[in-house]
């Protein structure tokens, strides 16, 4: 009884630890892609490269979102070079789902200083033949860095991992919807702070223009202290990982200032993980809309 028992821990062992070093590849060939992507883009240019790493369903904000293939492909090549590294990443326990984020900057050409400076956050998609292409991209603008990041190494497996194999491309995205809807009636009603404490952790991100990443409970706390206007979330879509564990949601939002009832409009990406029980916000986008 006890060698059986022991066989089967054994046996759990072996498949928990196969499937964390399963996620870990993809998590790894998901960075890789992000680091391949700009590459392209200071080799090509960023229109084709967005075309070549965006998925028939992808989506970008030019200003609104609209579907990016379709917008890129009417529109001709422009000068100048827009560069980016990832920082920051996180897959879906599935291994088909994750997202990056990171600092960008753009330039006339490559020998001239940056003139814009900001953030970005790409979620990826798991395609059918093993390549990555990205759902949603967005990025936020901010002063010029004070200090530079540290981006993400590449691992060099040894050996063969087998991959994720696809048996359907996504889990039930209404889950993931009524989750952000959830959430947003709740800032509708209540001080963005007094919503947020209870979904952050010390690795959620907010990336909002003109401040720099807000990390982690401490500071998101303080920066959501200095923040009374009204919030009020509109939901367009989204989506969910096969393992129903990490999903993404995007829109609109009017933030509504009470001295005077000016709105401001922006849109907002949202990407949420569960972690055991508890659905907690991973990263969250806000950028504005020209008024």
């Amino acid at each position: 009884m006890k060698t059986k028992f022991f066989v089967i821990l054994l046996l759990t062992f072996y498949m928990n630890n196969k499937g964390q070093s399963i996620r870990e590849h993809q998590l790894n060939e998901m960075v890789k892609t992000e680091y391949a992507f700009a590459k392209s883009a200071s080799e090509v240019g960023s229109r084709d490269a967005f075309l070549q790493f965006i998925a028939d369903e992808g989506i970008i904000f030019r200003p609104l979102p609209v579907n990016g293939k379709k917008f890129l492909s009417e529109q001709e090549s422009r000068p100048g070079l827009l560069a980016w590294y990832p920082e920051y990443a996180y897959m879906s326990e599935s291994g088909d789902m994750g997202f990056t984020t990171g600092p960008a900057d753009f330039r006339r050409d490559k020998d001239s200083s940056a003139i814009w400076f900001g953030n970005f956050c790409t979620v990826w998609n798991l395609q059918k033949d093993g390549t990555w292409k990205f759902l949603i991209d967005i990025g936020n603008s901010t002063a010029k860095p004070i200090t530079d990041k540290i981006s993400i190494p590449i691992k060099n497996y040894s050996t063969l991992i087998n991959t994720v194999q696809l048996k359907k491309s996504f889990g039930e995205k209404k889950l993931i919807i009524e989750l952000d809807q959830t959430f947003n009636q709740l800032i509708k009603e209540d001080y963005p702070i007094n919503v947020y404490s209870n979904f952050v952790n010390q690795e959620t991100r907010l990336l909002y223009d003109d401040v720099f990443p807000v990390v982690g409970e401490t500071q998101i706390k303080n920066f959501l202290s200095e923040l009374k206007n009204s919030f009020q979330f509109f939901v367009i879509d989204g989506n969910i990982s096969t393992a129903n564990d990490f999903g993404y949601v995007y829109g609109s939002l009017e933030e509504k200032t009470f001295e005077n009832d000016k709105v401001k409009k922006f849109n907002y990406l949202r990407i949420w993980k569960k972690i055991k029980d508890n659905w907690i916000i991973a990263c969250e986008v806000v950028n504005k809309l020209p008024n």
